[in-house]
């Protein structure tokens, strides 16, 4: 790991643990199911409006929380840990997504399925944005776990990469345009997909 790396790392762990309800639900989430992360929009949004000096309602986001179980068939798992994060957060819109079963139900842009995922790395690396495919979780021992497939340097260098794994360069175009990133955090550069 490089010294930029480690930095990122405890930057970030410091931008979450100065985040009281993010915490909070975080620690939640590891007692209700241990192997489940949250992911995706939240943290990078927290990330993104700390580094604009802003501040960021929690209020207002959808919480993505991912986990990876084989032998769940039936979503029994994943509908019992939103009804119970539900009971715990009502103010808060929840996702959550066993990542085992992903490939039952989504389709590429072609209508084809994608092949299954292996593990909550391999269904990060799908992820459209780079700055978007991370997932934290407190471990069994009360540290702050991640899994950033990309690493954290585009996240915190403000920068909006794509991700061919999956979508288009235009349905990535269009997910920053309907979401309004370049807008809300004047500070993002969308990186030219030509360059690396």
């Amino acid at each position: 790991m490089t010294l930029h790396q480690i930095h990122y790392r405890k930057f970030f762990a410091h931008v979450i643990l100065n985040t009281p309800e993010l915490c909070a639900m975080l620690k939640q989430l590891a007692w209700i199911e241990p192997q489940a992360y949250i992911s995706a929009g939240v943290l990078r949004n927290t990330v993104w409006a700390c580094l604009h000096d802003q501040a960021f309602d929690l209020k207002n986001s959808e919480i993505d929380v991912i986990y990876y179980d084989e032998q769940e068939r039936n979503n029994q798992v994943q509908q019992r840990l939103k009804q119970k994060l539900e009971d715990f957060f009502p103010q808060q819109q929840w996702d959550v997504v066993n990542q085992a079963l992903v490939h039952t139900w989504y389709r590429k842009e072609n209508g084809e399925q994608i092949q299954p995922i292996s593990s909550i790395e391999h269904a990060l690396s799908l992820w459209p944005e780079t700055a978007t495919a991370i997932a934290i979780r407190f471990d069994s021992v009360g540290e702050l776990e991640f899994v950033a497939p990309f690493g954290l340097e585009d996240l915190f260098e403000l920068r909006l990469r794509w991700n061919s794994a999956l979508v288009s360069y235009e349905t990535f175009k269009q997910r920053v345009n309907s979401k309004k990133w370049l807008q809300q955090w004047p500070k993002l550069q969308c990186v030219d997909p030509t360059t690396k």
